[in-house]
């Protein structure tokens, strides 16, 4: 069975937490204060048996405007609402006030109940169901039925409960099948057990010895235990109201509107994007850098508002806004908040999240309404490439699982289909896009087609050098991945270290082939290695000889020192004699078996220390031990 929250919601004195006492027996009116005066203050919370196999949680809202804020961290995960409507004076301000917020908040099924009908004749109770009708229309409770109610005598009690039993059945399955998070709307302490906060559990499944976090400090918990209808459990389903006891927090630790999740990972920010809808009977527009207070979940947060379509937003219409706020946020894609003026208190609008965690930008920034609207109304591969696009990196599953926000299972399969239709392309178990993939392919042959001219006896570019030229912001062993990708699809050949275009071959006109052997010459007929500055001419084309040589018949000893390769193998010969001979050999040992001077020798044995053939003991070389 679905799990469903009902709520309450009001103008004051109109019988909201009368009507919960005729379903239930309970009265949320729990603090002194709301027994003295006679009104709800804060959230009342209880649960009722809709039939024996069906129990429903139970939401009270306060009605009195100045407690609106209590009302809002209410709203947040209520599946059904009673809009309560005392027949005596029919629709108030409260009554419309928070009609707006449930429209605004995305609820979409309820009931209006009509309290006090035995305080009025048939035809005024006619009368006022006609003005609710037009109050209702074009709302979420435009088709929802009127059932006039006496909580007193219960008159009306049981066919209301039968419509919302029938209402609990229309309702898709909840999803269960991403991390837990839960609003925070009360936190107490009980003596023996510490710390705990009660909430909706909007999404997931939570279990005791789950490891939790408080957002958005992040504070590591876990959960110590758990109820359900005021009944102990070892798990908890999202639709539920739930109690969590938390081990090692002190109330200093968590507040009303906190979110408590097992996702190590949600984000935390200091801005918001996202789609508002306007009011239309406010008492004035949206403005640039207006202070408002935004409601999400049971929280509240003061921000400044920056339009992104002009630099009004005005009463009655819709808008794009990003949300500069004056604390640590935490939420997700497609959450709802509300937003009401700093000062006067008023509901002007509300809308949903679009991104939880997006960088600074104005209505100047370039594309900005078009990548929020891809995010309105894209379709989930849309926003896949759209997140995938807005990167410089290549990018992997948990990261897009993350900053979408939905079902883990849902954007793999996704994913897979994407890669099957050779949108996505996967590289090291990392994504790309074939646009992405395109960019970096035009990068790097742009940069080898100028290496290959400049360099053109080089084998080719080093792939660091090049990894470094390219936007893309990649890591050496990503780039590695990239580049053997790349080789599988003849877009470039590898040479060790090197990357060169496809099929790139050095080749040597007369006067460069006469070039290589006097170099070549040079190098054999000289017992010595030789700096680049000795060499004859010291020229451009020489230099870039000795790169092709390297490898071939020369040695590189170090960033300018070289040596003929049969020279080097010579030499190596005569210290693996010595080696086997003695066991270890040193710089004196070596220039008196040679006639090269210490200061080459050193470069010499640091070479073969390089290549692994021998390693350095104290002043001595030993054979290199492989194992």
């Amino acid at each position: 069975m679905n799990n469903i929250i009902i709520g309450t919601a009001g103008h004051i004195d109109h019988g909201k937490t009368t009507l919960i006492k005729a379903l239930t027996g309970v009265d949320t009116d729990r603090l002194k204060e709301e027994k003295k005066r006679g009104i709800s203050i804060d959230l009342g919370f209880t649960s009722f048996k809709i039939n024996p196999n069906k129990t429903a949680g139970i939401i009270d809202v306060p009605g009195h405007e100045k407690f609106l804020k209590n009302m809002l961290a209410g709203v947040a995960g209520m599946d059904i609402i009673l809009l309560v409507v005392s027949a005596e004076e029919g629709v108030m301000p409260q009554t419309k006030e928070h009609l707006d917020i449930l429209n605004l908040i995305g609820i979409k099924k309820g009931i209006i109940v009509l309290t006090k009908a035995d305080k009025v004749d048939d035809e005024f109770l006619e009368m006022v169901k006609e003005d609710l009708r037009a109050h209702v229309k074009s709302s979420f409770l435009e088709d929802a039925e009127i059932i006039p109610v006496d909580s007193i005598s219960k008159r009306g009690i049981d066919l209301l409960i039968s419509k919302i039993d029938k209402l609990t059945e229309e309702f898709e399955p909840k999803n269960l099948n991403v991390a837990p998070r839960l609003f925070v709307d009360r936190v107490f302490s009980i003596k023996g057990f510490g710390s705990v906060v009660t909430g909706t559990l909007i999404e997931g499944i939570l279990r005791v010895d789950d490891l939790v976090y408080l957002y958005p400090k992040k504070i590591e918990s876990r959960v110590r235990g758990l109820q359900v209808h005021s009944q102990k459990t070892d798990i908890a389903y999202a639709g539920q109201r739930v109690a969590v006891n938390l081990s090692n927090i002190s109330l200093d630790d968590v507040q009303r509107g906190d979110i408590l999740s097992s996702n190590p990972n949600l984000s935390v920010s200091m801005m918001l994007d996202a789609k508002l809808t306007m009011l239309n009977d406010i008492s004035k527009d949206l403005e640039h850098w207006d202070r408002v207070r935004v409601y999400h979940g049971a929280r509240e947060i003061l921000a400044r508002v920056v339009p992104l379509e002009s630099d009004i937003l005005a009463k009655g219409k819709s808008g794009y806004v990003q949300l500069r706020l004056e604390e640590e946020v935490s939420c997700k894609e497609k959450d709802h908040i509300i937003l009401r003026f700093y000062s006067p208190l008023e509901t002007i609008g509300g809308g949903i999240i679009l991104d939880s965690d997006p960088e600074k930008h104005t209505i100047n920034t370039l594309n900005i309404v078009e990548k929020l609207s891809l995010k309105e109304k894209g379709t989930l591969s849309d926003r896949i490439l759209q997140l995938i696009q807005s990167k410089t990196v290549l990018v992997n599953k948990e990261i897009l699982i993350k900053e979408l926000g939905d079902e883990a299972s849902k954007i793999a399969n996704e994913i897979d289909l994407m890669l099957e239709n050779e949108e996505l392309i996967e590289v090291a178990g990392l994504l790309i896009d074939t646009k992405g993939l395109d960019n970096i392919v035009g990068q790097i042959q742009k940069q080898l087609k100028y290496y290959h001219s400049k360099f053109p006896f080089r084998a080719g570019a080093s792939k660091e050098e090049l990894r470094t030229k390219i936007t893309f912001k990649l890591k050496p062993k990503e780039f590695d991945a990239l580049m053997n990708f790349l080789e599988s699809k003849s877009i470039v050949s590898m040479n060790d270290q090197y990357v060169s275009s496809y099929g790139f071959e050095v080749s040597f006109d007369d006067k460069a082939l006469a070039l290589k052997n006097e170099i070549e010459s040079y190098y054999i007929n000289n017992k010595t290695p030789l700096q680049t500055d000795k060499i004859i001419g010291n020229s451009l084309e020489s230099l870039e000889m000795i790169h092709y040589l390297i490898g071939r018949s020369l040695v590189k000893l170090s960033d300018d020192l070289f040596y003929d390769k049969l020279l080097i193998e010579e030499y190596q010969s005569i210290v693996k004699k010595y080696l086997d001979k003695n066991g270890e050999v040193s710089i004196k040992d070596l220039k008196d078996e040679t006639e090269l001077s210490r200061k080459y020798l050193i470069a010499i044995m640091e070479y073969f220390d390089r290549i692994k053939f021998t390693k350095r003991s104290g002043e001595v070389r030993i054979p290199y031990d492989r194992n």
